[in-house]
């Protein structure tokens, strides 16, 4: 059972309910139209990236954690009826399928956004190889990409509970769609929802344990 980021997109090899072995892949697009989770700016214009980049130049320090988020039902797609969903249904990530991936991203300042958007995914392109493993659960999830500065040793240094993601640590979140990984066929896009680039607070919705909305 190998998960492997190939080209921009991870794919999952996922050990079935009936040990079957199959591929499913997650993607940001053929464009990268689902990194804008990636590309969000404060509300003083800088990128979110951009805020942790090294003083003396280079990649920012970053981990790719990826989650898959139990939801209890079927809710729609849209953040709004997600959050909605989950303010009174019982959404949590589930720890055993968590992965973090040292995945250091570019630094973004003063780039204009299609410029960022490319930077980042050939960022992500670069971590061909990557490799981890998980069984598929077997009932509706989301399956959640979060870009954070906190590296993956202090996350994984919680006692065996589910490390928090640190708000003020959070750089990017993307997230798919419901799905249940034994039935679906074909890709999985991973994106963003959002209609402005001052979408610092909606990573941090995104990036939630419970995707409850963050004042």
């Amino acid at each position: 059972m190998r998960r492997r980021i190939l080209e921009g997109l991870l794919a999952l090899a996922l050990l079935t309910g009936c040990n079957e072995v199959r591929q499913v892949r997650l993607t940001f697009g053929a464009e990268g139209e689902g990194l804008d989770g990636f590309l969000c700016r404060e509300d003083d214009g800088a990128y979110v990236l951009s805020r942790a980049a090294p003083a003396g130049g280079g990649d920012v320090p970053t981990s790719l954690v990826i989650d898959f988020v139990r939801l209890g039902g079927l809710p729609g797609c849209r953040s709004g009826q997600l959050v909605s969903w989950c303010a009174d249904h019982d959404c949590a990530v589930m720890p055993e399928h968590r992965v973090c991936i040292p995945a250091p991203l570019p630094d973004i300042t003063g780039l204009p956004r299609a410029e960022a958007r490319e930077a980042v995914r050939e960022a992500l392109r670069s971590l061909s190889g990557a490799s981890i493993s998980s069984e598929a659960p077997e009932e509706f999830i989301i399956v959640r990409t979060t870009a954070t500065l906190q590296s993956c040793d202090e996350l994984a240094a919680s006692g065996g509970g589910l490390a928090a993601l640190r708000e003020e640590a959070l750089v990017g979140c993307a997230y798919s769609c419901p799905v249940e990984l034994n039935a679906i066929e074909g890709d999985v896009y991973l994106g963003f929802d959002t209609l402005t680039e001052q979408c610092a607070q909606g990573v941090r919705v995104c990036a939630s344990g419970d995707l409850h909305w963050r004042p």
